[in-house]
């Protein structure tokens, strides 16, 4: 099924319009399998890496030749910033300007000047 069209036709829009919205639920609920899928396997794959990291971490070591798949597992530890949620910026901001009230009124005017982004989707409800 061509999903790009050079010109628009009316009469045919309509009469594709079922075979795109039956092709468009059945992507749909493949997708919703394969995420849930997908969110075992990284259930499991967070469940796995936290026992390795913290048996090697116990034994202190910092690398492991793999010799099944030739390469090497590295224990690496690294420090990140956090993030910016509304509320650390509120906190960072108040200890900043010295003054809660200020810190409200720069997240006030942030927020008003920041930018705007309409999305369209769509999106199936059950009847």
């Amino acid at each position: 099924m061509e999903l790009a069209r050079t010109t628009p036709n009316v009469e045919n829009d309509l009469q594709l319009l079922p075979q795109l919205i039956n092709a468009w639920q059945q992507n749909r609920e493949e997708m919703v399998t394969l995420t849930s899928q997908l969110r075992e396997k990284k259930t499991r794959e967070k469940a796995l890496q936290t026992v390795i990291l913290g048996t090697m971490k116990h034994h202190k070591i910092g690398a492991l030749d793999l010799t099944k798949s030739g390469g090497r597992l590295l224990y690496k530890e690294q420090t990140r910033k956090g993030g910016l949620s509304q509320k650390s910026l509120q906190g960072i901001l108040a200890e900043h300007m010295k003054s809660p009230e200020d810190a409200t009124k720069a997240l006030a005017f942030i927020a008003e000047k920041r930018g705007t982004k309409t999305v369209e989707t769509l999106s199936f409800e059950k009847i």
